[in-house]
């Protein structure tokens, strides 16, 4: 079987999981490519890229940028349609976090909280055109004027909820293959183990549907109640403490077995 070819973005902020993927890709026979991608939309070539070479990308940068080019585009794992808030509840329904969640325009959301209410609002898109968080109307008002968003792009509206502990788990084919706390209590953390119980809760959701074959999936403690958060394109997530070496021998074996 031919070596899988991953083009990595290089510069995508933590240098030693680069490195770390660069060591098990070549460990395993496999070749990795480094690009620094810049604020340019285009990619920079890849001279030394086979033409039928399976391939996987990895790094932000790509999501933006390889959707369409003609040769990277097999690489990412990433629907757009199924990369969604709303996709989400219609898939996982009542054990999203934000069970009471509604999607609705920019502008209606710009009305509702301008009627004094404070909540916590995320694109349903996954285009991180602003970041989610709990805004009342005049943070919410001050963070859209940074963008260019039309007044009816889709938003997820939900009440507030407190969170105590945030967990990514890898999915490739329905199967947990690692995972990793990655924030708890509102700050960063790696350190804190995963609880079988948010395991077996992830375990479950990813046998009941999946946006992708290989993906990631964010799960948050609530009180004693453990909900989905979202699911991330894996092409553009980052590891945290999960094990590289096995998420990366999973995703492999999948390419292989589809090539």
């Amino acid at each position: 079987m031919a070596p899988i070819h991953w083009v990595i973005q290089e510069n995508q902020g933590d240098s030693s999981s680069v490195r770390r993927m660069v060591e098990a890709l070549e460990s395993d026979g496999h070749v990795p490519h480094l690009l620094r991608l810049t604020k340019s939309p285009e990619i920079p070539p890849i001279h030394d890229l086979p033409d039928e070479a399976p391939v996987v990308c990895h790094g932000q940068g790509f999501l933006t940028r390889a959707l369409d080019h003609p040769r990277l585009k097999s690489g990412l794992f990433f629907d757009p349609a199924k990369f969604r808030w709303s996709a989400f509840n219609s898939g996982w329904e009542k054990a999203m976090l934000s069970s009471d969640g509604r999607v609705m325009s920019l502008s209606d959301a710009t009305e509702f909280l301008r009627g004094g209410a404070t909540a916590f609002v995320r694109p349903d898109s996954d285009s991180k055109s602003f970041d989610g968080g709990i805004y009342d109307a005049a943070g919410f008002t001050a963070v859209i004027g940074r963008t260019a968003l039309d007044l009816d792009t889709p938003v997820m509206v939900a009440s507030p909820c407190n969170i105590d502990a945030e967990w990514r788990f890898f999915v490739v084919t329905n199967e947990i293959v690692s995972c990793s706390e990655y924030r708890r209590w509102g700050r960063h953390s790696v350190d804190g183990a995963v609880p079988r119980l948010a395991i077996d809760c992830a375990a479950e959701l990813a046998s009941r549907w999946s946006p992708a074959d290989v993906y990631c999936l964010d799960l948050a403690l609530n009180g004693d109640r453990i909900g989905v958060v979202e699911a991330n394109c894996f092409n553009a997530s980052r590891f945290y403490a999960a094990v590289i070496e096995r998420v990366l021998r999973s995703v492999n074996a999948f390419v292989m077995s589809h090539a």
